[in-house]
């Protein structure tokens, strides 16, 4: 598994994003517009793995 982590404001590249098979986003509520690229790493790496665990 590999994750890419898209800049906070841009996301990922046309490029970046055409070369993954799979691509994520982390809906968001209220008045953030957008997540530390560090915490949204964070989140998607405890999601997946916690989906490993079963």
């Amino acid at each position: 598994i590999v994750v890419v982590v898209g800049s906070e404001g841009k996301g990922l590249s046309r490029l970046v994003r055409e070369n993954c098979d799979a691509v994520v986003s982390i809906p968001m509520a209220g008045p953030t517009e957008s997540l530390n690229a560090s915490v949204a790493a964070g989140g998607v790496l405890a999601e997946i793995a916690r989906k490993r665990r079963g």
